[in-house]
């Protein structure tokens, strides 16, 4: 593997989104009205800003960060958005401002799979984002399965098509540390979106390049941060984390897409993921791939042998996919499994959140991890067990 060379910042964004204006939908708030402004939208208000005005419709996820809300453009009803609300006061992680700065970057370079953003700006309540309207995710549709897994055709497209994401934003110098099928969705028509993967939810990104395009040195001590089923060793050992990290995530739910629920899912201490998680690297190994093709072992053995300040082999671990593929005799160009199958799109609405990010570090409660602080403790958590 080569070192990874140092990339040209992204150019600056043009211009700064103006400070909302907010009304309800009958009147323009007064200041009175303001001082009682709700923590969250309320279903018909309407949230106005330079870029275009949007009428808050319903409320479709709520998560330990952000509520996420269905909103219509007011120039054109059918035109729907999704809005990504975080409280002004009282998190416990700040999140918002990282889905902006990644989305933003993305968008810039014109990387594909990434939700469009549309509008950001903040009341004296709330922090929002209007961006694309997108399909289900991943671990939804999963789990819409009778068997908890997909067809390896459709497992195998996922894994390329998700490596590519996570490509493009590690040569943006960004890192995901939250790589999990929940936090990649379809797009919302398959038949105009072409089958696309879109990657979102970066309230755990963390740049491992500066600003300069400079790779940043790796702290004493890093915070336990993202999903316990799919973190890395490095995080369970509060090391920074670097690109062959994200890799090693997604390798987990690669094979979760295949084969179905991780064998440590239901564990309830992540010391004890952690522990199962070097285990496959040895007397688990054969057991853990059983059911997979022989390729992911040449795949997780690259991610490993990948040093922190290396490149990691995304052409080989490419190639790899493809050729176990041609080995299984599976179609990449053949449809996925809920375009198929079309009612997993309507059952995967009704399946219940799983992987839901957790913090092992309580001063992720009140501090930013994006400084330099060295002496993050980590403190136990308990993830949430899997649907079966």
């Amino acid at each position: 593997s080569s070192l990874l060379s140092p990339l040209p910042s992204p150019p600056p964004l043009t211009s700064t989104p103006s400070p909302l204006r907010v009304r309800s939908s009958s009147s323009t708030m007064s200041a009175e009205r303001e001082e009682e402004e709700p923590a969250l939208p309320q279903v018909g208000m309407i949230i106005e800003h330079d870029v275009g005005k949007w009428r808050v419709l319903r409320n479709i996820a709520t998560g330990p960060f952000s509520d996420v809300f269905i909103v219509s453009d007011m120039a054109d009803y059918q035109q729907k958005y999704a809005m990504k609300v975080e409280k002004q006061h009282g998190n416990i992680r700040a999140v918002l401002k990282l889905d902006v700065m990644v989305l933003s970057c993305m968008q810039r370079r014109g990387a594909v799979g990434f939700p469009m953003m549309i509008a950001a700006g903040r009341t004296s309540a709330y922090k929002y984002l209007v961006m694309q309207m997108l399909g289900p995710d991943l671990g939804k549709l999963r789990r819409s399965l009778p068997e908890k897994r997909f067809s390896l055709a459709t497992a195998l497209k996922v894994a390329l098509q998700t490596v590519d994401r996570l490509h493009a934003l590690h040569d943006a110098g960004w890192l995901c540390r939250d790589v999990k099928a929940p936090n990649l969705v379809v797009g919302i028509n398959d038949e105009h979106d072409n089958g696309q993967i879109y990657m979102l939810d970066f309230g755990f990104a963390r740049r491992f390049r500066d600003t300069e395009g400079n790779l940043i040195p790796p702290r004493a001590n890093a915070a336990l941060v993202g999903t316990f089923q799919y973190a890395p060793l490095a995080a369970h050992a509060h090391k920074d984390q670097s690109p062959k990290d994200d890799l090693e995530s997604w390798f987990y739910m690669t094979v979760e897409l295949i084969k179905g629920p991780l064998p440590w899912g239901n564990f309830k201490d992540y010391h004890q993921m952690g522990d199962y998680k070097k285990a496959i690297r040895n007397e688990k190994r054969a057991d853990f791939l059983s059911g997979c093709p022989e390729e992911l072992g040449t795949i997780m053995d690259s991610i490993d042998r990948t040093q922190f300040f290396e490149e990691p082999q995304y052409d080989l671990i490419s190639r790899e996919i493809r050729s176990a593929a041609a080995r299984a005799d599976v179609d990449l160009e053949m449809p996925f499994d809920w375009q198929i199958q079309r009612w997993m799109l309507r059952r995967a609405h009704f399946v219940g959140d799983l992987g839901e990010s957790n913090m092992a570090s309580e001063r992720l409660a009140n501090a930013d991890d994006s400084d330099n602080d060295r002496s993050s403790l980590p403190v136990d958590a308990t993830p949430p067990l899997e649907s079966r």
